[in-house]
């Protein structure tokens, strides 16, 4: 678990994560603070529970913080709850069709700024 100024709590779901994350979760919801459930997709046998908890936003929400966020990563996986699907703000990056884009995907990511600061013995030279 990783804290950031003490408002974002990280999680990287796996290895029996569940708990702490359902644990952290209630306390968010009290506290006001944001709480980010990274790899979803590696928790599958938790995406019931964690469906829930969702679930429960709606018959508790008196008692949640309006500061409250809950922000879930994932790949694409056929267990993910839909209800969670239907009920939260989606947001997807999907990688480049085709060699080309690709390239030009991976290309841009190379500016100036990053070839100046590469040391000469670096395989990205500015000619």
């Amino acid at each position: 678990m990783k804290e950031m100024e003490e408002k974002l709590f990280i999680i990287s779901l796996g290895q029996g994560q569940g708990k702490k994350a359902a644990e952290l979760i209630e306390r968010a919801k009290k506290e006001g603070l944001w709480v980010c459930l990274q790899n979803c997709h590696l928790a599958k046998s938790w995406m019931p529970s964690l469906e829930v908890i969702v679930d429960n936003f709606k018959e508790t929400e008196k008692e949640i913080d309006p500061v409250f966020r809950l922000f879930l990563t994932s790949m694409p996986a056929s267990y993910f709850p839909v209800s969670i699907l239907q009920n939260g703000i989606k947001l997807t990056t999907e990688p480049p069709r085709g060699i080309k884009a690709n390239l030009k995907r991976s290309w841009a990511g190379i500016t100036d700024e990053f070839l100046d600061t590469n040391d000469k013995k670096e395989p990205f030279q500015k000619r």
